[in-house]
């Protein structure tokens, strides 16, 4: 059996490493005559015989241009009796001749021909097969290609940009009077460039990398790239040509690339739209509904506004830290609350975490409720503040677990900053990073007044990084004496 496989493995090798010729109509696998090969009666069409003359399949090159730049290339396999199928074009290996690539390709992608000539149960086998029509697919991306290009010079002619001897753009053509931005060549990168009004650079076109071609390929602001030809029009030069920047400002306009503020206007809407989904992102509050109840217990209902962390506008944005010794942490410090008063007029308040202040508010239909006030531990957010000069260490907390005012809280924005405060200290107790000994000792020393709870912590009963444990810590210290 494992020689077997071997045989098997080793078989799609050898035919592939095999060297073809094309010798007085006859196909040639290392010397060896496979088949008979002769044109047919059209261009890159080619008939397929066996030795014995008689006729296996025709293979017809066909190509869809899409653009001056791009083709749809596909083989039509039409059977000795007619039915017919197709196949993509496909290059296995570098040739000069598309004959060879369309032997190669039918001979080791679809086992057609081998070095015994050509396979007739194979070749029933291949025309038997369903395929997916591809020159109507083609055809039809043709089509909206070409719907594309005649909207771009629509747009073009909308616009009439005309290019100076200087660069200048202008709409209105040769004798517009409106201009738009400038378009340039820089020798030391060999590239063409288009700035608007704001000195933006909206666009850059280089050479394409594609040995012979003389496509242009253009970046924009927007990441778009995309590639043109326009043959020796869009060959580069080693100093700027008028008719080159004509054709860069055609294609860019046609894509809707119109210059003068434009892509300051873009870049503020599209800021716009990422502070929206970094809001959406963030545990913030913006504007929702809630109440705050002040250290005295007067009560304010109406809209409540919270800043717990700092935006990401950008993927990966460095967000300022624990450890971040060059700015004071303002987040998650103060609430704004906008109501009415007595009176009927709307007023903004204004509320600070050091006051011992707590308030609720319902985000996404979930009422939730925050509580203000310092804690122990946290010396790094601390020691962060005081180099800052800013030395309010009070911050908001969210509740997550309760038993008779004693509570399990949870810094927002800092995912595992978790709190203990009892209603017989004023302030909370926050699991910060030291070791888990040395946090649980000093945890010990909070709930002191709970001698049971106290000394399961210092023997190491609990892991104090556990949401959990934490929640069980508290209820047993509310049991504690009953």
């Amino acid at each position: 059996m494992k020689k077997s496989l071997f045989i098997l493995l080793l078989l799609p090798i050898l035919a592939f490493g095999q060297k073809i010729k094309i010798k007085k109509n006859k196909i040639l696998f290392d010397k060896k005559e496979v088949a008979i090969f002769e044109d047919g009666d059209s261009r890159n069409k080619y008939t397929f015989k066996y030795l014995s003359g008689e006729k296996a399949f025709d293979a017809h090159y066909k190509a869809i241009s899409v653009s001056s730049i791009q083709d749809h290339q596909y083989v039509e396999m039409t059977s000795a009796d007619g039915k017919k199928t197709e196949i993509p074009y496909e290059i296995l290996k570098a040739s000069f001749s598309s004959k060879k690539i369309i032997i190669r390709l039918l001979s080791e992608k679809y086992n057609l021909i081998d070095a015994n000539g050509i396979n007739k149960e194979n070749v029933a086998a291949f025309f038997a097969e369903d395929r997916e029509i591809i020159s109507e697919k083609f055809a039809k991306a043709a089509a909206s290609a070409k719907l594309e290009e005649d909207k771009r010079q629509q747009t073009v002619g909308r616009y009439k940009p005309y290019v100076k001897p200087n660069g200048t753009i202008t709409f209105g053509g040769s004798n517009g009077t409106k201009i738009v931005g400038k378009v340039f060549y820089s020798a030391s990168d060999k590239s063409y460039g288009i700035t608007d009004l704001d000195g933006i650079r909206v666009a850059t076109a280089k050479e394409s990398r594609k040995t012979g071609s003389t496509a242009a390929v253009v970046t924009t602001y927007t990441d778009e790239t995309f590639e043109y030809d326009k043959g020796s029009r869009t060959m580069f030069t080693n100093r700027f040509s008028r008719t080159f920047g004509q054709l860069f400002v055609e294609e860019m306009v046609g894509r809707g690339y119109v210059f003068g503020r434009q892509a300051k206007r873009y870049q503020s809407e599209l800021r716009k739209e990422k502070v929206k989904i970094a809001k959406e992102n963030s545990v913030n509050l913006y504007g929702v509904p809630g109440s705050v109840t002040d250290k005295k217990g007067k009560k304010y209902t109406g809209t409540v506004y919270v800043i717990f962390e700092k935006l990401e506008i950008e993927p990966g944005q460095q967000v300022a830290g624990l450890h971040d010794m060059n700015s004071i942490d303002n987040y998650g410090k103060s609430i704004s609350i906008k109501y009415k008063n007595d009176k009927g007029r709307t007023r903004i308040k204004k509320f600070s975490a050091k006051d011992g202040i707590s308030f609720t508010a319902t985000d996404e239909g979930v009422e939730k409720s925050f509580y203000g006030m310092k804690t122990k531990g946290n010396a790094m957010k601390k020691l962060s503040n005081a180099a800052s000069f800013g030395f309010n260490n009070s911050y908001f907390y969210e509740k997550i677990y309760e038993e008779n005012g004693n509570m399990v809280l949870v810094k927002p924005g800092e995912e595992g900053t978790y709190v203990i405060k009892v209603k017989d200290q004023k302030g909370g107790f926050m699991i910060d990073d030291r070791k888990s000994e040395k946090v649980a000792n000093a945890l010990a020393k909070y709930l002191k007044k709970c001698k049971q709870v106290a000394n399961d912590l210092k023997e190491g009963e609990f892991d104090v990084k556990n949401e959990e444990n934490l929640k069980q810590i508290v209820q047993e210290y509310n049991d504690c004496g009953k």
